[in-house]
């Protein structure tokens, strides 16, 4: 498909109105999809949801990073995931700037323009695949606990995704995305697009990398993540019940019971939070690459649309480090300790000296009191 020809498209004022050269009288004036109070409400929104999500993921990365006892395979899969996020969370000041003050004319450079569309991208499909990854991964340990998965092959999975994910993500969007000028009153789905978002000319190309990537990436993942998530759940519930006549059995026993209860806990709110992120985002794609009329209610609709699933994701990655925490004991002992030593909390050391102290001090008076009755 051929660039627009933008002619007679008053390009200068991005305000609320745009002129039209000779244009008939009918067509009524461009107004944009939003206004302040928009631009204020959702840039408070974003720029709360940035601030949680770089601190939140930036504490747990660094807590794994201190704190050795913490590594296993799956905790390298939660660092992986982490970065993901932070990526995410750093590059949505573009998002709301090409959703704002950035809809009608891109006034940064256009390299910000599709390095933002080309990482979001590639987190997107990212964090499907570490969360399809971290599920079977999940089943194998709970079904086979005797096998023994190799650190080693976990990096090389996670190392896998990023490359798969900048490869079939970051590279294409980056070629089929651009900033420019949207023809406002055309009849094209161009006309109620930002000015940074996918350029008209690969429309085609991009509709096939859609049939083919999103299901590799993003729908085969997700099944897996659900047809997983319930066989885990049905094979826990059955454990239980077969398990209540021994429940005053041996203590490794309840361990275990223990651990693959954590562990269950622990999938089902990263699953939980991964689908309050992508599946409006996935409801999204669908619709905003659908023909309809260029009239005010669906330009309104498609601008609310895309910017309420993309808060979902924001929100769906805050929630992901508290998930975490909330899901393993050990990641949270961790966690609330580092906090405490960047602090200068320093309590229960204080305690546990003053413990320490006093229980001396008691066996030291003790030891007097003997020999004052002996003597």
């Amino acid at each position: 498909m051929k660039s627009t020809n933008m002619t007679n498209y008053n390009a200068v004022t991005p305000v609320n109105h745009f002129s039209v050269g000779n244009s008939s009288s009918h067509i009524e004036p461009y107004q944009r999809p939003f206004d302040d109070l928009g631009i204020q409400l959702s840039g408070v929104i974003i720029f709360t949801f940035l601030i949680i999500g770089i601190a939140l993921n930036l504490l747990t990365i660094l807590v794994i990073c201190k704190y050795k006892k913490l590594r296993n395979l799956f905790v390298y899969f939660i660092f992986s995931l982490c970065v993901s996020d932070l990526i995410s969370a750093i590059i949505s000041s573009l998002f709301w700037y090409r959703r704002t003050l950035g809809f009608d004319l891109w006034e940064i450079p256009d390299f910000f323009c599709k390095f933002f569309w080309a990482a979001d991208i590639t987190t997107t499909f990212s964090t499907a695949l570490h969360i399809m990854a971290f599920a079977v991964l999940r089943w194998i340990w709970l079904n086979f606990p005797t096998k023994k998965i190799k650190t080693r092959t976990a990096l090389i999975i996670i190392s896998l995704i990023w490359f798969l994910c900048i490869t079939c993500g970051f590279v294409p969007y980056a070629i089929f995305c651009g900033s420019r000028i949207r023809d406002r009153y055309g009849k094209t789905m161009d006309a109620r697009w930002p000015a940074c978002t996918l350029n008209p000319e690969w429309i085609e190309e991009y509709l096939l990398f859609q049939r083919i990537a999103f299901p590799i990436f993003l729908y085969v993942p997700l099944g897996v993540i659900v047809i997983v998530s319930v066989i885990i759940v049905v094979q826990l519930r059955a454990s239980i019940q077969s398990g209540i006549g021994d429940a005053l059995g041996s203590t490794a026993r309840m361990n275990r019971r223990r651990q693959i209860m954590q562990a269950v806990l622990q999938l089902m709110l990263i699953v939980i939070s991964f689908l309050i992120g992508y599946v409006p985002f996935t409801a999204y794609e669908f619709w905003s690459l659908q023909h309809h009329p260029n009239t005010r209610y669906h330009r309104v609709f498609d601008y609310w649309f895309g910017m309420s699933e993309y808060l979902c994701i924001r929100f769906s990655e805050c929630l992901n480090p508290i998930f975490y925490n909330i899901g393993s004991s050990k990641m949270r002992k961790c966690t609330i300790r580092y906090i405490k030593e960047k602090f200068g909390v320093n309590e229960p050391q204080i305690g546990n000296t003053w413990i320490t102290t006093n229980n001396a001090s008691r066996r030291q008076l003790s030891r007097i009191n003997t020999n004052s009755r002996h003597a």
